[in-house]
């Protein structure tokens, strides 16, 4: 974990993993991929004086390492989600706090309650998305009387947040889900919830190095003149501003600077016809502040000059979605611009006068509904840069090269200033046995792919290595590092967490077959392992990565011996898959492997070949379980006699256990298991209920009946029994 102020274990471990099933997936949501990656735990130290916002960290194993992954420091409490099964709990917080919790399984809801006092503005923001996280969340509030006051879906990309003022003392609920139902492991977020000042928007947007600007400031607590605030003199540019309020600080937000004159819109300037005449170059700090506004811009102009008109307005946290057109005097339209690039909002254009003159750009949101006082931008209109020079961009920050292969890395060069010339790459901290070709971008291109390989030499490690780019400009020899760009909020990623992967020698092949397996039951599936030199042991289990979601499917750790090369590996299936639904399974295959140093390494192979899938076709289960009653009441020392009827396929006979499986999280309920003879078909479930405290009981459990088939393999049966608390 790289970043000031932080520290972090040097491994994680694995851990027990939670895992909810959640509710039926229906075709065609069954069918696609889904993953069950296992639980791993470490522990990160934060220092008292550790500045707020995101570090990086990465983990490798000896096959591989991940890109880089965000963290948060926070300014406020923190807590996290106690995560339980079923419908959902409402948990007590006290304000202000930011909640760590994830949309687990899917269509999970997680609901927050709190007091607040008539009059009190409050602020729920949602972190997700910025933090790599596909969860889409949606914000509900609901006052003390269950009614809906406020809601939010996308007001930060696809984050959240929402402000309201308090109409009555009381508990208030804040609700957060996903806008698709979604939710697994990696749904996770942050949720701010807080009764202080909240600074959700800024006019304008940035302004002159070392200058005062004069700021519009909305948000909860927020004054209704401007605020003065200065800003620093130095080469950044940007800047964080805090608004100090009766001894409070608000969360920060990010104001930009540059060296240029700077107009604003809301300044005293000669207005014509709704125009502001301007010179350039110069800054143009401006804001689409009702639906349908337009902003227009005036200047004049000589023929043959060139201007970049560079309008930054999402990369600065403003919603606009911006439209740049350039108009001359009699207003016919000369250009426009439109987003930059697929996921960037904003607009930029490059624009040769064509003629002595007065022109104007117009500003527009790309749809006339949306406007209001967060929609500001900053338009710079400049000459194009005209110091030659270049700056090298990094599509990805982790690489992973296995032994013996060739990885390509795409490197791409933006030239300014007119410079054309050839580009060396060079890598520091680059582990020996590792060869690189095709290390120069050549005279006049903007891209190249470096060709990198670890040879069998190449010891199994991670490494964090940085690319220099090298040219010759004028006299001079420059030197650029390549980077990963981030946004405003986040450090740029200088340095590419590279992995030399150890092949996996061994892999196993099948047969392809399809057979009907009944629900409950276990199908058995032939493998032949091909060692590929490998003598040791081979762990088997089901792949943590499947092509299908599985469906409540499960399946052992089985091993294969040394020397062994055929295993058979047995299948659980659920007890609630469809009739004559295809299931499709992966499996995988782990080992230890020694290098020639003397060093192991645990080593992986799967694959999502059809061939090698295990796949059924779902018939009816041969053991069946009911009772004769759906529901119980929980009655403090009490017991509930459940009857259970089990039913048998023919053929089938034997003792049948019936249990009852409980939710780790339902307190003060057991009962003691007990048999269906052979012949018989009935037995009495007691369920007890303690005396002092049980519960709670959001979610059915489950009656489960378990024999062996003919192989000696278990048949389980399972049925639902809800309980109701006694008032």
């Amino acid at each position: 974990m790289h970043g000031p102020g932080i520290e972090a274990t040097e491994r994680i471990r694995r851990c027990e993993t939670v895992w909810f099933e959640g509710p039926f997936v229906p075709k065609p949501f069954s069918q696609l991929k889904e993953d069950y990656p296992k639980d791993y735990a470490g522990r990160v130290k934060i220092a008292a004086d550790a500045r707020p916002g995101v570090r990086y960290w990465y983990t490798s194993t000896s096959q591989g390492v991940t890109p880089a992954m965000k963290f948060v420091v926070g300014e406020l409490p923190e807590l996290l989600e106690e995560e339980i099964d079923g419908d959902p709990i409402p948990a007590s917080v006290t304000l202000p706090v930011t909640i760590n919790g994830r949309i687990f399984p899917r269509e999970d809801v997680d609901i927050w309650t709190f007091e607040a006092k008539a009059g009190e503005i409050i602020t729920c923001e949602v972190c997700a998305a910025r933090i790599g996280s596909p969860l889409d969340s949606r914000l509900e509030v609901r006052g003390p009387s269950g009614h809906r006051i406020a809601e939010d879906d996308d007001a930060l990309g696809t984050d959240s947040l929402l402000q309201f003022t308090v109409p009555q003392d009381g508990t208030y609920r804040v609700s957060v889900y996903d806008v698709n139902f979604g939710g697994l492991q990696h749904y996770v977020y942050r949720l701010t919830i807080t009764d202080g000042p909240y600074l959700q928007s800024v006019f304008p947007l940035g302004g002159s190095r070392g200058s005062t600007v004069n700021l519009d400031l909305s948000g909860a607590y927020m004054p209704t003149e401007p605020v003065a605030a200065r800003l620093p003199g130095d080469h950044g540019s940007h800047t964080l501003f805090r608004a100090n309020l009766s001894q409070k600080r608000s969360n920060g937000y990010v104001l930009e600077m540059d060296d240029l004159p700077e107009y604003v819109e809301r300044d005293p300037l000669p207005v014509k016809s709704g125009n502001r005449k301007v010179a350039l170059p110069a800054v143009l700090n401006g804001r689409i502040s009702r639906p349908g506004d337009v902003d227009l811009w005036t200047f004049d102009a000589k023929a043959g000059k060139e201007y970049v008109f560079d309008l930054r307005a999402s990369r600065l946290g403003s919603p606009l979605d911006s439209v740049l057109t350039l108009l001359d005097s009699e207003s016919n339209r000369l250009a426009t611009a439109d987003d930059i690039e697929k996921g960037q909002t904003d607009s930029k254009l490059s624009w040769q006068v064509p003629a002595d003159g007065t022109y104007s750009v117009q500003v527009a949101d790309r749809l006339p509904s949306r406007g209001g006082d967060r929609f500001a931008y900053r338009l710079k209109v400049s000459p194009p840069e005209t110091r030659p020079d270049f700056q090298l961009l990094l599509p990805v920050n982790s690489l992973v090269l296995e032994r013996g292969r060739d990885v390509k890395l795409k490197v791409t060069a933006e030239r300014h200033g007119g410079f054309h010339g050839p580009i060396e790459l060079t890598f520091d901290g680059l582990p020996d046995h590792v060869v690189v070709t095709e290390n120069m971008i050549p005279e006049g291109k903007n891209e190249t792919e470096i060709n990198l390989r670890a040879d069998a030499a190449a010891q199994i490690q991670a490494a964090f290595v940085k690319l220099n780019g090298k040219a010759t400009i004028g006299e001079a020899e420059i030197v650029r590092r390549g980077i990963q760009k981030a946004n405003l909020r986040e450090p740029d990623i200088d340095r590419i967490f590279l992995g030399i992967a150890m092949p996996t020698p061994f892999r196993f092949t099948a047969q392809f077959e399809t057979n009907y397996a009944g629900r409950g039951s276990v199908h058995l599936r032939e493998y032949t392992l091909e060692r590929g030199g490998f003598e040791g042991p081979v762990e088997i289990s089901m792949a943590e990565r499947q092509v299908r979601h599985a469906q409540g499917i499960t399946g052992p750790k089985n091993v294969v011996p040394p020397g062994a090369t055929r295993f058979i590996y047995p299948l659980s299936l659920s007890t609630f898959l469809e009739i004559g639904r295809t299931t499709r399974t992966n499996i995988m295959a782990v080992g230890v492997v020694e290098d020639a140093d003397g060093s192991r390494h645990k080593v992986c192979y799967t694959t999502p070949e059809v061939v090698e899938q295990i796949v059924t076709l779902t018939e009816a289960g041969r053991l069946g379980v009911t009772t004769q009653r759906s529901s119980i009441r929980a009655e403090a020392g009490r017991i509930a006699p459940v009857a259970v009827d089990v039913s048998r396929a023919e053929g089938l006979d034997g003792p049948v256990r019936v249990e009852l499986k409980i939710p780790p999280h339902i307190r003060g309920v057991n009962a003691v298991a007990t048999t269906v003879g052979t012949g018989e078909t009935t037995a009495i479930l007691s369920v007890h209920f303690a005396g002092t405290e049980h519960g709670p009981f959001n979610m059915p459990l489950t009656i489960r009946a378990t024999m062996k088939d003919e192989r000696g393999y278990p048949l389980v049966a399972e049925t639902k029994l809800v309980v109701v608390a006694a008032e």
